[in-house]
């Protein structure tokens, strides 16, 4: 097996335990949670909107007018997660896990060579 395989092995079975021992993934983390009433609120304007827009429509078809105001709901919803993403500050969990890794593989290669 190479040192490459050996590591990638390693790597899957100790992912999670080496990533929540870094204090910047983990509060990066938990950064995305609903955390406060105004992620509450960020995250309620979706079904509000949906709701108050059924009625806006002037669809004869029920149908149409839930399959608007499902394309408004989703259109919030997106909105707000890209609001939510903007105020979580620093980089992100794809980034930070990739330099961890980075790490983590050269801190494998050098306690191998020992």
């Amino acid at each position: 097996m190479k040192k490459e395989d050996e590591f990638e092995h390693y790597w899957r079975e100790h992912k999670e335990q080496i990533l929540n021992l870094d204090p910047e993934y983990y509060q990066t983390k938990e950064s995305y949670k609903i955390s406060s009433g105004a992620d509450l609120l960020l995250f309620g304007i979706p079904a509000v909107a949906g709701i108050l827009s059924i009625n806006l429509w002037p669809f004869q078809r029920e149908s149409l007018r839930w399959l608007a105001s499902a394309g408004i709901t989703i259109i919030c919803f997106i909105v707000c997660v890209w609001i939510k993403s903007l105020t979580i500050s620093g980089r992100s969990l794809y980034e930070i896990e990739k330099e961890i890794k980075e790490k983590e593989r050269t801190r494998y290669y050098q306690q191998q060579e020992y």
